[in-house]
């Protein structure tokens, strides 16, 4: 048994710029337990590798590009997140 609170998401980063002043549409939701916050961010990147893949290489595939940015945005903020956590010190 470990004697460290579990790292949990902090709830820090926006994402989603929209608007004329580059607001931030979403952000991260905090105390999700690293692991399925990792789990999450990992098929995000999985099904945007596929879809990055498939605008590359499709005809007419640039249909894909927007959803495979999207996906990779939500990723990098939940790791962005979970690095803001560590980074900080603290544990929970």
């Amino acid at each position: 048994m470990s004697d460290h609170p579990p790292i949990k998401t902090l709830g820090v980063i926006t994402f989603a710029s929209c608007g004329a002043g580059d607001q931030e549409l979403f952000r991260v939701n905090p105390d999700i337990p690293i692991k399925d916050a990792m789990e999450h961010a990992s098929n995000l990147f999985y099904c945007a590798k596929h879809l990055a893949l498939d605008a590359a290489m499709e005809k007419d595939g640039e249909r894909y590009a927007w959803a495979s940015h999207y996906l990779c945005e939500m990723g990098k903020a939940v790791v962005d997140d979970l690095n803001q956590r560590m980074l900080s010190g603290q544990k929970a």
